[in-house]
Parts: C-alpha cells; sequence; structure tokens
C-alpha cells in the first residue's frame, strides 16, 4: 500500500484548525479559565500562528505539568499540558487519525473514532453466534506496562510505513520526545515510553500494535478471531492447539518489539466466560464484570447525595444496557433506593402534643355538598363557642387547597374516633350534608 503524503496541508486549513480549538477548549471549567479566555479572546490569531507553526515542521511542546493518577487499582504517570499545545496537538492528530484508521484491522479498538469497547463487544458475540464451532475456545492475553515500555524507534518504523510528508514524521518525533523531556524519563532508558497525556500516544501505540502484530494476525497467520483493545487482546478458534500456536506467534511478536505479555495469558473455554472489555461474555448471554458490579454497589451505597446518585446509575445503565443485567439493574437500585422526606412519614409534634394544620378556619356550613379529603383531626380543642371540639383537616378536591374546620357533633366524632383505630383509614373522601331536626337545629353528617 503506498504511503501518504501532503497531510501538512490537511492539518493547517482552518476548519481542522477551528475543529482542534473547539475539541480542547470545551466545557465551562476550561472556558472560564484564564487561559481559556484568553484562548477565545485571541483565537483567529492564535491558530494562524499556530498552523504557520506546525506548516514549518516545528511544534513547542513547552513544559508539562507533572502528576501520578490511580485508575482501576493501577498508578499511573500523567503528563498535563496546557491548552495551547493541546490544539496544536489535536490539529495534527485528527486528520492523522483519520487516515490511520484505514489502516487497522476491524476488530481493533480504543481511542479510534466510531470503535469503542461496545462495538467491539458487538463484534465478539455476532462471530461467537454465527460460528459457534470455529470459538468454542479462547485466547486472552494484555501487555504489560505497554505504554511505559514502547521503544521509540519501532514507532518511528510504523509511522514511516504509512506517512511519507518529512515535516509530519518531524513533529511525530517531538511528540515522542515529549516523555523523554519529563523527569518520568529518568527511570526508563533513553527513547522509552509514551506520554500518557498527549492525543497522539493512544494513535501511536495502536499503530505500533497494528504493524507488528494485528496484520501478522490476520494477513500472514490467516487468524479469522482476532480482537485487540488498546493492549488487551483475544483471538478464538475451536482447537486449543491452534490457541495455543496463536500463543507462541503474540509471544515472539510482541518480544520483537522489547515489551512482554503478562503471565496471566491463558487458554480456555468459552463457556467458562470471556472476561474481556468490562463484561463476562458467553454463548448465550452477556454479563458485567463482577468488579464493576461490586464497584457500583459500593458506591451507591456510600452515596449521600441525590444528584451524584443519578450520575452514579446514568453511568452505571450506559454499561448494563449492553448486557443481560435487568434483574441486576433491579436488585441493586431497588436496595438502595434512596426515599424521599415525604416518604419517612416523620412529622412535627409540639411540646403540647397538639397537631398544628395548614389552611385557613372555614364555617362547616360553607363546605356541605363539596367533596372533600379528610387528612386528620385533633381531639378536645377549647373555642370560644365551647370545650371538647374535634378539628378536622380538610383538603378540596375542586380546589386542590387545605383547610380545617371546627365540630361538635357526636356522630362526626365517633366516626372519626372508629376510622382511627382502622390502618390507613386517612386520608378518606367524604361529602358533608346537613339535615334539619327538632325545633329548627341543623346537624352535619359525612357521607
Amino acid at each position: 500500500m503506498k504511503r501518504i503524503g501532503y497531510v501538512i496541508e490537511e492539518i493547517v486549513q482552518m476548519d481542522n484548525m477551528n475543529e482542534a480549538f473547539d475539541t480542547v477548549v470545551h466545557g465551562t471549567k476550561r472556558k472560564e479559565s484564564s487561559e481559556g479566555q484568553w484562548l477565545i479572546k485571541h483565537r483567529e490569531g492564535f491558530l494562524r500562528e499556530a498552523a504557520a507553526e506546525i506548516r514549518s515542521g516545528h511544534i513547542d511542546l513547552g513544559k508539562s505539568h507533572e502528576t501520578e493518577i490511580v485508575e482501576a487499582g493501577k498508578r499511573r504517570r500523567l503528563q498535563i499540558f496546557k491548552m495551547k499545545v493541546r490544539i496544536k496537538v489535536a490539529a495534527v492528530m485528527i486528520p492523522v487519525d483519520r487516515h490511520l484508521r484505514r489502516r487497522y484491522i476491524r476488530t481493533t479498538a480504543s481511542s479510534i473514532k466510531g470503535r469503542g469497547l461496545h462495538d467491539l463487544k458487538s463484534y465478539i458475540e455476532r462471530d461467537i453466534r454465527q460460528d459457534p464451532y470455529g470459538t468454542m475456545y479462547g485466547y486472552k492475553y494484555d501487555i504489560s506496562k505497554c505504554y511505559d515500555t514502547v521503544i521509540h524507534d519501532f514507532v518511528r518504523y510504523a509511522l514511516g510505513r504509512i506517512f511519507k510528508d518529512k515535516k509530519l514524521l518531524a513533529i511525530f518525533d517531538q511528540f515522542l520526545a515529549a516523555f523523554e523531556h519529563s523527569t518520568f524519563e529518568a527511570m526508563y532508558a533513553e527513547g522509552v515510553g509514551l506520554s500518557m497525556g498527549l492525543r497522539s500516544s493512544q494513535g501511536f501505540l495502536n499503530t505500533l500494535l497494528s504493524v507488528f502484530l494485528d496484520h501478522y494476525l490476520k494477513d500472514r497467520y490467516r487468524v479469522k478471531h482476532d480482537y485487540r483493545y488498546c493492549d488487551d487482546g483475544l483471538t478464538l478458534n475451536g482447537m486449543k492447539r491452534v490457541l495455543w500456536k496463536h500463543h507462541d506467534i503474540v509471544h515472539e511478536r510482541i518480544e520483537a518489539i522489547g515489551q512482554k505479555v503478562k503471565p496471566n495469558d491463558r487458554v480456555f473455554p468459552i463457556t467458562e466466560g470471556l472476561d474481556f472489555l468490562g463484561y463476562v461474555i458467553y454463548p448465550t448471554h452477556t454479563l458485567l464484570r463482577k468488579r464493576v458490579k461490586k464497584n457500583f454497589a459500593r458506591k451507591l451505597h456510600d452515596v449521600k447525595s441525590r444528584r451524584r446518585r443519578a450520575e452514579l446509575v446514568a453511568s452505571f445503565y450506559g454499561m448494563a444496557k449492553h448486557a443481560n443485567c435487568r434483574n441486576l439493574m433491579k436488585t441493586l437500585l431497588t436496595a438502595n433506593e434512596m426515599k424521599k422526606f415525604s416518604e419517612l412519614g416523620v412529622s412535627y409534634t409540639p411540646l403540647d402534643g397538639k397537631k398544628r394544620f395548614t389552611g385557613e378556619v372555614v364555617r362547616l356550613g360553607a363546605i356541605v355538598n363539596k367533596e372533600i379529603e379528610v387528612h386528620d383531626f385533633e381531639r378536645n380543642v377549647k373555642t370560644s363557642h365551647g370545650d371538647e371540639r374535634y378539628l378536622i383537616s380538610f383538603r378540596d378536591k375542586a380546589t386542590g387547597e387545605f383547610g380545617k374546620f371546627f365540630t361538635n357533633s357526636d356522630e362526626m366524632k365517633s366516626i372519626l374516633e372508629s376510622l382511627s383505630e382502622r390502618k390507613d383509614s386517612f386520608p378518606f373522601e367524604t361529602v358533608i350534608r346537613s339535615e334539619i331536626y327538632g325545633a329548627g337545629k341543623t346537624k352535619y353528617k359525612f357521607t
């Protein structure tokens, strides 16, 4: 296949430079930082200068801030560059990644646009479903400290087989040298390691493994079912002895570029489950990896904020929806459901023991023949009309407003006392009617 030239001309086009700017300077935090505000204010001038710098074949990466992070239980060394540098690197890598993508085998993923872990997972599930006898066994491997042990000369060779633009290759050399200028580099030999902080590093690693491993397995050894996600690899076959040959080929190719496969690689029947990409894939179904479930359950148990809980659930759902996890979701979310205050059934009781009802006091005659909900009552309330009155809290169904009224009706009192002895009797719906009795007297009752 012919090598690619004239990539610099694609990089310095203003459409590409603007895309790189928008990719890096996004989000409130970055835009409101002092560097972000300066970049937004001087956008056009900065992009013209950056394009001229790239066209010259030399990019000033400046100094980086260095730190260590813990990710999935692993300590990683991270270089943090200024946004000005990241815009220039992104401008270079956007068209470069587009060209590189066409050189990768279809079943490699990670840091490739449109090829995430779910895309690769769907290919594995499809191949197992369509070729059950040719995927009965699997060989799974992982490269030890992959980014830290990459030898630059092999990366240069792999990139040189794809690109012939000398200025672009010179820029690639500067990206590789970024790790050499780091204090972390003192731990390694010169010309070893990729910077975990530059966007270029993912593309460089994918290219290295594509040239020295993926295409050897596919083109030279005709491996039908081969999958790779960054430095994790998997091959499937219907015979164990073939997979042990894959084992020898992988070790030979990885060691040829100065790296090592972790000693926990193995050949196994897929009926045990393919622990890959955060899932355990079986021939008939797919489950989440146990560690993912445990981490989510632990975080959900400790969370206090309703907003943070919603974020965790959304993140977990993004993984669980690609597996057969309906019962798992129900179990975890029901067991850890955070209750609202209104669901706790707690209310304030004043020191005098009397209840306090909301709403205005209304005459009983004013709500006759209206549909209401009786919510609660208070006994033996003293009023200007006499003692031992009952105060009743209600809600008007027509208006939805709460109110309260006094009554001395023996019938109403008896009914309320009887209902209070029953469980879940309040609130109840009723219509209050009035009746005339005796010498023009009026009495009120629930109906």
